[in-house]
């Protein structure tokens, strides 16, 4: 149905970005040396590329990304061999526009706007998609690749939906390989057996275990100096929040939502249990079991809190639950971490969404020359042959697996080059890797449907040996506890229901959301009383017409809003 491939919307973490933006943050350090490789790789065989269906190759094509080996000014000799490359072996001249990462949607916005965009462009969200949509400067993409082999029959059909606005396909993902992506709550297991307490289940546990963890001594080093838990404004408090059945969005922003428990539409803020919420959360600031800095921490030093053995929990990534392990296990060797899928209170049924990996959206821009021949043998090169996806994926494929950088492909196994030995420390590091494509779940090394596995080379065999099984078994950890708590407790948020795509409402996202968070930072760290934030709030909100939201969005369900901003209003004047 249409109505399931209206577009919802990703932020990174992560993954975005985070993903998007939990992606950002979990980038490997760049060591890897700054020398062109491209002599190491003149025996390889060159790669056999079926062309697009009925599609001539483009003269050029222009990619404006992010992380091209490392950012901005990473390894800029690794970024020149590579361009030259695929420039020569696929006879397309590719452009690179890799702005840095600090200032990167300032930049495409600026170039947008002046015009000097164009080609292949990646975005952090589809939120920003639908605008540069609205605004006619991208193109749909669904009959230009209507005839692509590869689009038809390898490119999954939930990429395809992921960003589908109005009734057409506006962006591709930059891929994933399709693992779990969620939060979750990471608890030190080891301060929990330190004060005698559970892996807390309700909010009411919570409560105490994280008052133990602040006035107990979890860490035994005789000193007042951990806190429960730590948080970047409300980002990583959302489980708090969904136990209230106050939810925030899919990206912890204070905005209206779907509640997957009554399949409608509702804004959080001006529910009763909202107001339980803060007043929960000004006990939790006002009794110190929180870092007090939250509203004005960065997300580094929030996760420090963490690594540093200061902070006893944090909601974040899954993925995070291993990376704050092996470093609070650097000074702790019994060190452990559990992990927290949901915690319950007001409901106990879908409190926890989770998803699947698969990357923001690359858009086309619409003043692109040959527009139909550079999506198509994009998206072939991509994702059309393991040996196109690995190099766009992993680098320049050597000859041998002796190489220093990049890939080497061995039927099947696939030997992970970036990875080298440093012999000053003798410990293994990863490279930079090109990272114009960033996954697909068919060519997921070791658990993918096609067959590939990873090996290593790195020169300390032992690492080599060890690390398919230790990935592995990170992978299943994670898998357990998503099993755990996917007893009804989690569900898997849909596209189409992360947040409203009107019109009225995307033009004033921003704002909205700023009233939102301003409401959860009066009551939780000014102690004002949530009616009074609640009245700042439809101050605000009130303008933007937000009935309309509601009554648009719930409407597509073939719902009524249970909500009444207008009556809401009245009794406060």
């Amino acid at each position: 149905m249409k109505k399931a491939k209206v577009l919802s919307l990703v932020l990174c973490l992560v993954l975005v970005c985070s993903l998007v933006f939990t992606a950002c943050d979990n980038k490997p350090t760049e060591t890897a040396t700054e020398q062109p490789t491209e002599t190491a790789t003149e025996t390889a065989t060159e790669t056999q590329t079926e062309e697009p269906k009925e599609v001539e190759k483009p003269a050029r094509i222009d990619m404006t990304t992010l992380y091209y080996f490392g950012d901005a000014t990473d390894n800029a000799a690794q970024k020149f061999a590579f361009k030259n490359y695929v420039s020569r072996t696929y006879g397309i001249e590719f452009y690179l526009n890799t702005p840095a990462r600090d200032t990167y949607i300032e930049t495409i916005n600026l170039q947008a706007v002046s015009g000097d965009l164009t080609g292949l462009v990646y975005l952090f969200t589809g939120y920003e998609m639908i605008a540069w949509a609205q605004e006619g400067i991208i193109l749909a993409l669904d009959e230009f690749l209507k005839d692509n082999e590869t689009w038809i029959n390898v490119v999954p059909e939930e990429w395809k939906e992921l960003y589908t606005w109005d009734g057409q396909v506006w962006g591709i993902p930059k891929g994933a390989d399709g693992t779990p992506s969620y939060f979750i709550r990471t608890m030190r297991g080891d301060w929990l057996e330190a004060v005698g307490m559970s892996k807390p289940e309700t909010i009411d546990t919570f409560y105490e275990v994280v008052k133990a963890f602040t006035y107990n001594d979890p860490d035994k080093n005789g000193q007042n100096d951990t806190w429960g838990f730590c948080s970047r404004n409300v980002w990583l408090m959302q489980d708090m929040f969904q136990a209230h059945d106050a939810r925030l969005n899919h990206v912890a922003d204070v905005l209206p939502i779907w509640n997957p428990n009554k399949d409608i539409w509702e804004d959080s803020v001006i529910k009763p249990e909202m107001a339980e919420a803060v007043t929960f959360l000004r006990k939790c600031y006002s009794e110190g079991l929180v870092h007090p800095e939250l509203f004005s921490m960065s997300s580094t030093n929030v996760r420090n809190l963490v690594s540093n053995g200061q902070a006893g929990s944090c909601y974040y990534w899954d993925t995070w639950l291993i990376s704050w392990e092996n470093a609070v296990k650097k000074n702790v060797t019994n060190a452990y971490m559990v992990g927290i899928g949901a915690i319950s209170k007001t409901i106990t049924t879908k409190i926890n969404q989770y998803g699947k990996d698969m990357g923001a959206p690359n858009v086309l821009m619409a003043n692109t020359a040959q527009p139909k021949e550079v999506i198509n043998w994009y998206v072939t090169l991509m994702w059309g042959s393991p040996e196109t996806f690995f190099t766009f994926k992993y680098g320049i494929p050597q000859a041998d697996k002796n190489g220093k950088e990049g890939y080497y492909l061995d039927g099947k196994t696939v030997y992970l080059l970036y990875y080298q030995l440093n012999t000053e420390t003798d410990t293994v590091v990863g490279g930079a890797t090109p990272g114009l494509t960033n996954g697909h779940p068919d060519y997921a090394l070791d658990v993918g449907s096609f067959g590939y596995v990873s090996a290593y080379n790195s020169g300390k065999p032992s690492w080599d040996a060890d690390q398919v099984n230790i990935s592995s078994a990170n992978l299943r950890r994670r898998y357990d506890i998503l099993n755990e708590y996917n007893d009804g407790r989690l569900y898997l948020l849909a596209e189409s229901m992360k947040e409203p795509d009107n019109i009225e409402f995307t033009s004033v996202k921003g704002e909205w959301a700023t009233a939102g968070l301003k409401y959860v930072s009066d009551c939780m760290v000014e102690g004002i009383a949530p009616a009074e934030a609640l009245k700042a709030y439809l101050t605000v909100v009130m303008a933007f017409n937000p009935q309309l939201t509601l009554d648009t969005m719930n409407a597509k369900l073939g719902k009524t809003s249970e909500q009444n901003y207008a009556a809401i209003w009245s009794t406060m004047n």
